[in-house]
């Protein structure tokens, strides 16, 4: 009679360490997935980064070539210069000019398109502010903000800026 309830008594433990040691199981299991998606959301949010500055920089580089070789933007309301800027193999519409006596300021938009879908492609909104000093210097303000999609509404959307002063 005794080692019945011997038995009885080792295979009620046997099941207790069984569940305790499947337990443990899945919560290792959980808890290395829980990183991985952790890392896969800061290697994404990464990328998007990358891919603003880029679009803010190429942009920069643009809009820095177009003043300085091709001196498409003026410190003066009287002179608007050209009603675009040629980047990237493209022209691109100037969005709007305005200024004063001294003060002029030139916005346009750069359009990386990639994607099939364009509002997921990167782009870049530069600004221009051109101020005359005196008879020889003007004072330079070329900022560049870019961002990895165009989707205004995005969660999902990253915006990096570049700012030259000369």
């Amino acid at each position: 009679m005794k080692t019945i309830l011997k038995n009885k008594q080792k295979k009620g433990f046997v099941i207790l360490i069984a569940v305790l040691v499947s337990s443990l199981m899945i919560s290792l299991g959980a808890f290395i997935a829980n990183i991985a998606v952790k890392e896969l959301t800061l290697s994404s949010s990464g990328r998007d980064s990358q891919t603003a500055f880029y679009a803010a920089d190429s942009a920069l580089e643009c809009a820095l070539y177009q003043d300085i070789r091709v001196q498409s933007f003026s410190a003066s309301s009287s002179d608007p210069g050209p009603g675009s800027v040629y980047c990237n193999g493209q022209t691109w519409s100037i969005i709007s000019q305005s200024g004063d006596a001294d003060t002029g300021t030139t916005y346009f938009d750069v359009i990386f398109e990639y994607d099939q879908v364009a509002q997921l492609s990167p782009y870049a909104r530069v600004k221009v502010e051109k101020k005359f000093i005196g008879t020889i210097n003007d004072r330079t303000t070329i900022e560049a903000r870019g961002y990895n999609i165009r989707d205004v509404l995005s969660p999902n959307r990253v915006e990096r800026a570049l700012q030259v002063i000369y």
